[in-house]
């Protein structure tokens, strides 16, 4: 993705810790993610509303790399009711982050966001496992990641005065179900 970019960095840390007694598994994992531009010049983004008449920005050492969240933290415990039968719950939480395209970091940023999920399973047999989860359990609406499209295509002229920001963004999957089996052969 960035092989026409000179020079870029990424740096950071990733912690985790865990505490398990009798039927509890507490858990929590941190990661901090530096990812700068370390050269000065232009980049293409024609779509960016800050994009100058060639459809450049004009990037300088420092912005951050646009669509890598800086911070991310999930927590959650685990209870095993029986040896058989465990549930458990995670949150996690990403902070803000720029539009893809918006590598100048002009534009206003994605929004953070979090999300909580609940998860079980059950051992039926030594190698027979039902499970199931779910995913987004409040059905919370928030957006995973953005970019800019052009608002001068043919689908945008087509409908006017409705795809007139050139934001765009992936929806979170919403509240999901899953259950399933798993068996070792």
């Amino acid at each position: 993705m960035f092989q026409n970019v000179p020079l870029t960095r990424r740096q950071g840390v990733e912690a985790g810790a865990n505490y398990q007694t009798g039927q509890y598994l507490l858990y929590a994992n941190y990661a901090f993610i530096d990812a700068t531009y370390q050269f000065s010049g232009e980049l293409a983004s024609p779509n960016n509303p800050f994009a100058d008449a060639n459809g450049n920005i004009f990037v300088t050492p420092g912005k951050q790399i646009p669509g890598i969240p800086r911070h991310s933290v999930k927590g959650g415990v685990d209870y095993w009711f029986t040896p058989e039968l465990k549930l458990g719950t995670d949150v996690i939480w990403v902070s803000s982050q720029w539009f893809i395209g918006d590598d100048a970091n002009q534009n206003p940023k994605l929004a953070d966001y979090w999300v909580a999920n609940l998860h079980g399973s059950y051992q039926l047999t030594k190698d027979v496992q039902i499970y199931g989860f779910i995913n987004n359990l409040f059905n919370r609406k928030f957006a995973t990641v953005g970019t800019f499209f052009d608002t001068q295509s043919t689908v945008a002229v087509a409908i006017p005065n409705v795809l007139n920001d050139p934001r765009m963004v992936t929806p979170a999957q919403p509240l999901s179900v899953y259950v399933g089996m798993r068996a070792k052969l």
